[in-house]
């Protein structure tokens, strides 16, 4: 408990005293803040934007569209990799594809993806669903090969069935990993929705960062940015918990 206050403290005063090195480098005009902003005004923004609704209803339409790229994203990506883990030809077959759409950069697809499902939801879905599930998919790959192959050998000697050694053995092995992938998965869909409303606009927060960034107001762009900070610590907070409270599923098996 003293070790986490401890910890805690020391963040907050990281925190403060970065805030207040740049407020006075701000105030002073040591660095010029129409550039670099200044923490007095934009957290005086952030506070206003929030109050009149502005900053809860961008996002909440940025959250729709990460809650829909996440669970697709998410569902294909595990089905996939659960696919590939039990047919291992199918892996050697489709690898090399996966590897190569993988490479493609998200940025220069989304033109594409706003040609092919409009300015809507759907293409920021897609933004989203294109990074989830390669990372998603890797991570899950990973995690069902480190199954410890002595736990293999066994229950092949055993006779165990095929279905209980992937139930019992390979999936709980690649729940960390799963987990592991989820996490940063459920960030980098937020940052390819936030992308993809910087390149065609809407009404989420990736907007807001593009009007702020087009009428030179570096003060709006940091209120915004506060906003994603929170969003995103608060969705990584609860995938640990939820990691933490099936941790069960780490313990030996029983075959």
């Amino acid at each position: 408990m003293n070790t986490r206050l401890g910890i805690f403290v020391g963040r907050s005063l990281v925190i403060l005293a970065w805030g207040l090195i740049w407020e006075l480098t701000a105030r002073y005009e040591l660095l010029p803040p129409a550039f670099t902003g200044q923490p007095s005004v934009f957290l005086q923004d952030f506070v206003e934007h929030v109050a009149d609704g502005t900053f809860p209803t961008a996002a909440l339409i940025t959250l729709q569209a990460v809650a829909v790229a996440f669970t697709l994203g998410g569902v294909l990506a595990i089905l996939t990799a659960l696919t590939m883990t039990v047919f291992p030809t199918v892996e050697r077959l489709f690898s090399p594809i996966i590897d190569a759409l993988n490479a493609l950069p998200r940025v220069a697809l989304i033109p594409l993806f706003i040609l092919w499902f409009g300015l809507g939801m759907l293409q920021k879905v897609a933004s989203g669903v294109s990074i989830m599930y390669f990372v998603l998919l890797s991570y899950t790959l990973a995690g069902a090969k480190a199954t410890d192959p002595d736990h293999l050998l066994l229950a092949r000697s055993l006779g165990i069935p095929r279905w209980r050694v992937f139930n019992q053995i390979i999936i709980p092995s690649a729940v960390p990993a799963i987990f592991a992938g989820l996490r940063l998965g459920l960030i980098y869909t937020v940052l390819g929705v936030i992308t993809a409303e910087l390149i065609a606009g809407g009404k989420g927060l990736g907007t807001l960062v593009s009007y702020y960034s087009n009428t030179f107001d570096p003060n709006g762009v940091f209120a915004t940015l506060i906003v994603l900070v929170i969003i995103t610590s608060t969705l990584s907070a609860v995938m640990s918990r939820i990691e933490r409270s099936i941790g069960k599923w780490r313990d030996p098996v029983q075959l």
